[in-house]
């Protein structure tokens, strides 16, 4: 059990490295703030609720 627990660990933290390392190709740039539009709104807060509740209401239903 602690040697499946150290070796997920590892792997972990070792794909966090490898996730965070920044390309040195391209260039990068200070990121900016999601502009608050109405299609933003409903792309990245609305669609993703409904989504998820729309998940939730089907697990229950294939539950019964």
């Amino acid at each position: 059990m602690i040697k499946k627990t150290g070796l997920f660990t590892f792997l972990l933290l070792i794909t966090a490295v490898a996730m965070a390392q920044a390309p040195s190709g391209i260039p990068t740039g200070t990121p900016e703030p999601l502009e608050l539009t109405l299609t933003n709104i409903i792309v990245f807060i609305v669609l993703p609720v409904i989504i998820v509740i729309l998940y939730i209401y089907w697990r229950r239903n294939r539950r019964k």
